[in-house]
């Protein structure tokens, strides 16, 4: 029941504060290749403790063989009582795979990893990461994504440094596309 009544005070808090319209502002000035990462520890109790946060991503790199994506990751590392053990406001690097690329859309998996976030050993679950250019009126990056999706769809597969080269140009152009005003 403690949680509950937690949880309840949180969103009353956010509410109260306006704090929703303040996060979907701060998202139009994000980047726009996103991934929803969750993590979990062993925290000092012994119990499972918890990492939700969003994950930004800015760029791309080769890293041991393989792509990897680096970006800005924002979310809460909480114990296994729920409690919070400290806002995370750090860069992460996550490996990725399955890279998939039309004119309209971007989309690639992060495999599981491990990772230390904030002095705590942190496992990563699997999830996808991507961008859809046709969110709004007008499709964002179009000729990126095109180029990407020509790169992607080589036989042979491209070697890691052409699939990093394409998704830095895709990253590259959204950081430059405007952005739609909040009303």
């Amino acid at each position: 029941m403690k949680r509950c009544h937690r949880a309840i005070v949180v969103v009353m808090a956010i509410l109260a504060t306006g704090g929703i319209g303040a996060v979907a502002q701060d998202n139009d000035e994000a980047p726009a290749i996103t991934a929803r990462v969750h993590g979990t520890f062993t925290d000092k109790a012994g119990g499972l403790g918890v990492l939700s946060a969003d994950m930004s991503i800015v760029r791309f790199e080769v890293r041991n063989g393989g792509v990897a994506a680096i970006g800005r990751v924002q979310g809460a590392l909480s114990d296994s009582t729920g409690d919070v053990l400290g806002q995370v406001k750090e860069e992460l690097a996550l490996p990725v795979e399955n890279v998939t690329s039309s004119c309209n859309q971007l989309r690639m998996d992060l495999p599981a990893t491990d990772a230390d976030i904030l002095g705590t050993p942190v496992h990563f679950d699997r999830e996808a990461a991507g961008f859809d250019s046709r969110d709004g009126g007008t499709p964002k990056a179009l000729g990126v994504l095109c180029a990407a999706a020509t790169v992607l769809a080589q036989k042979p597969a491209p070697p890691p440094d052409a699939i990093a080269r394409a998704l830095n140009e895709i990253a590259t152009a959204l950081k430059a596309a405007p952005r739609a005003s909040s009303m």
